[in-house]
């Protein structure tokens, strides 16, 4: 279950939060204008991702009125929510299932102290379990992240990739939510699906075997239940899982052992 965010409960009650909701449920296939940098060919970029979730209508209101995060569709049973170029679908399931997920998204890689200031008063960080800090350093890739809990038990996560080009001005707002760089994909047997994905799609493990991709897009491989950084209390588990990749038009992946489909786009 995702931590109380009695932030989001107060937000939600005034009038300006109704409005902001509002505002954005009519945006339908809308897109906010999109800031110009990190322009790096889309190859193996993250375009699109469907998953299950529960409390449909907490996630509305999580990502759409307390984020401010596009709604780029909805209907009785579905959520699409946009999170700069990648699409989440979210698809309601029964409470009993309680599905979670781990995803990424990149931010600019100088706007990390203003991204953690404007996720913080929105709603609570997790904490690393081990040190008690709500900020993690990734000194291996230069990278700086902050983690969140949505209402459906996620494990979201902004990143700045501080090997990556391109910088902006200004506060840090939901147009530096760039797109999903990582995705989480579970399995009994991670070698296996490395293989696979290597073999589909051409990618290469980045600076560790069970990390597949580069910093624009990479799928995060962990065994069943492996502890989920920071506070390594969910256990990785399998749900199902849809993906699609830029620049691999016509290629798809689909293991008979897992719930997963890996889809090239152009």
């Amino acid at each position: 279950m995702a931590p109380d965010c009695s932030t989001r409960r107060e937000f939600l009650r005034t009038a300006a939060g109704a409005a902001v909701f509002a505002w954005h449920s009519g945006l339908g296939g809308e897109t906010l204008p999109m800031r110009n940098h990190d322009e790096a060919p889309p190859q193996g970029r993250i375009k699109f991702i469907r998953l299950n979730a529960t409390r449909l209508e907490e996630m509305r209101r999580f990502y759409g009125a307390l984020l401010g995060l596009p709604i780029h569709g909805e209907t009785k049973d579905s959520l699409t929510i946009r999170f700069g170029r990648t699409l989440i679908a979210f698809d309601e399931v029964p409470e009993t299932q309680e599905p979670f997920y781990h995803f990424a998204f990149n931010i600019p890689e100088n706007k990390f102290a203003g991204a953690k200031k404007w996720l913080g008063r929105l709603c609570p960080l997790l904490r690393d379990s081990e040190t008690g800090a709500d900020e993690l350093f990734f000194e291996k890739w230069n990278a700086h992240a902050i983690y969140f809990q949505d209402p459906s038990g996620n494990i979201g996560e902004l990143i700045a990739r501080h090997t990556l080009p391109g910088t902006t001005s200004g506060d840090f707002d939901i147009e530096d939510i760039l797109y999903a760089s990582e995705i989480g994909l579970v399995s009994p047997n991670p070698a296996e699906l490395v293989e696979a994905i290597a073999r589909e799609f051409g990618l290469k493990p980045y600076l560790s075997t069970f990390f597949m991709g580069d910093e624009r897009g990479m799928f995060v491989l962990p065994a069943v239940d492996r502890p989920w950084i920071p506070e390594r209390r969910q256990k990785a588990a399998i749900f199902p899982a849809e993906i699609e990749l830029a620049g691999h038009s016509g290629k798809e992946l689909r293991l008979p052992a897992l719930p997963y489909v890996i889809r090239g786009t152009a």
